[in-house]
Parts: structure tokens; C-alpha cells; sequence
């Protein structure tokens, strides 16, 4: 870069009288080229400092020289881009998923073999039909709803009921049952219809509490509910499994 002139650089000019305008001009410029020529033949002035991370400083002609290597990284990864010879990106290894556990034990367990004899042999029960297999959930033991929910979308069949015993329900009527609880002990309980907005289902109510609580029912188990005929009574065997 030129630097300009100074005073100090006419320090040791003897000015003669007798010089014109032109020889003072020849004069300066005789003390440039002087200038010019010391500069030139100088020392390099040392690398500037630029700032760097916490390991201190580095040279700018050191990051200079790394900026370039990484141009022409860049530009040797575009040369071999056009040529075809891209370089396959790396893929992420795939996570196996961990299966969830099924809510329902697929296929359902038959009903146990002591229920079994009770009805069939000792009650004489008859048209053993699997109704719902479910999960109990808060609402099935909150004591103020005091009722045991059978969803349609659960319900494995509409058969246990017969023609008059679904129209029955239909007409918004309920329907006294009997039900063998998982103590196997029997209790008269009621059996209503309720039709939903966009869901319908059969609840388990009025004696619903003391089934709870006798059998020690509580959120999370899974239980099965059974139907059963005695003679012409509609009856249930509820199962924890």
C-alpha cells in the first residue's frame, strides 16, 4: 500500500536558496522513490492476529489457508458431482420399534373350567356365550356412576339376547338379570340400553357397587363377561382374568 509523504521524511533536506519551483518538485519526487525503495526492501510485516476460540489466537494467513483448502474441497465435491461420482449420504439405522402390549388376550381364554362346572353341571346353566373381554377403567368402579359399561364396539355378540329381550331394551326399558360374580357368588342386577350421540351400550347397574367392592375390582383389571341361560332366565358370569 503507498504511504503518503510526511515532515519526517524532509528531515535531513538541505533546501538551497537558489532552487526554483521545479527543483523543489524534483526533490520530492527524488524522496519518494527513496520511500519506496525502503519499503520494498523491509522486512514482511508479521501476520495480523485474529481472534480465535479459547485455545488463544491463530494467524489470518493460517485461516486464510484453511478457508481456501475448504473452497477447494467444495469445488473438487462439484467436479465430482457432475462426473456421476456422488458420495452416498449416510443413513440413519433404523429403530425397532418395541411392540406394545395387547390390551386383550388374543384369542380370548376360555371361561375357567370351575365356572364351567358351576354353571353347566351344577346350575344347569346352558348357551354359554362370550360378550365382552375389557379392561376395567375408572368409570366401571366410581361408586357415584355406580354401573359397568359393555360398549357395541366391544361386544363380541348381540345373540345372548333374544327378540323380546332386545326390543325390550330397545323400548328404553330395563331388565332384571342375575349375575354370578368372579366369587362366584350369584346377585340379582339390572341391565339397561343406552343409545349415545355417536355410541351405544349395554350398562350393568343398580347392585353394581357391592360387586366392586366384594370382589375387589379395580382399574386396569381385565375381565370377561359371559352369558348364560337357566331355563328361560338371562344371566351373566363375570371373570377376572
Amino acid at each position: 500500500m503507498m504511504e503518503l509523504l510526511t515532515l519526517v521524511d524532509f528531515k535531513d533536506t538541505k533546501i538551497d536558496p537558489n532552487w526554483g519551483p521545479f527543483d523543489y518538485l524534483l526533490h520530492v519526487l527524488h524522496v519518494d522513490q527513496q520511500k519506496l525503495q525502503k519499503s520494498q526492501n523491509a522486512p514482511p510485516p508479521p501476520p495480523t492476529l485474529c481472534k480465535q476460540d479459547h485455545t488463544g489466537f491463530k494467524l489470518r494467513s493460517k485461516f486464510n489457508n484453511s478457508v481456501g483448502l475448504k473452497r477447494k474441497r467444495n469445488l473438487k465435491a462439484v467436479e465430482e458431482e457432475d462426473d456421476g461420482d456422488q458420495v452416498a449420504p449416510k443413513l440413519k439405522p433404523n429403530r425397532i420399534k418395541k411392540q406394545e402390549k395387547s390390551v386383550c388376550p388374543i384369542p380370548p381364554p376360555d371361561l375357567p373350567p370351575l365356572f364351567r362346572q358351576l354353571i353347566v353341571e351344577e346350575m344347569g346353566g346352558r348357551g354359554l356365550v362370550l360378550v365382552i373381554q375389557k379392561t376395567i377403567f375408572f368409570s366401571d368402579i366410581n361408586p357415584t356412576a355406580s354401573r359397568f359399561s359393555i360398549p357395541f364396539s366391544q361386544v363380541k355378540t348381540h345373540d345372548f339376547l333374544n327378540e323380546a329381550e332386545a326390543k325390550e331394551l330397545d323400548d328404553k326399558n330395563s331388565m332384571q338379570v342375575w349375575l354370578l360374580d368372579p366369587s362366584m357368588r350369584g346377585t340379582s342386577i339390572t341391565l339397561n340400553k343406552w343409545v349415545m350421540r355417536s355410541s351405544s351400550l349395554y350398562v350393568l347397574t343398580n347392585t353394581w357397587n357391592s360387586v366392586v367392592k366384594n370382589n375387589q375390582l379395580e382399574k386396569g383389571h381385565m375381565v370377561q363377561l359371559w352369558s348364560f341361560r337357566m331355563n328361560s332366565l338371562l344371566c351373566f358370569a363375570l371373570v377376572k382374568l
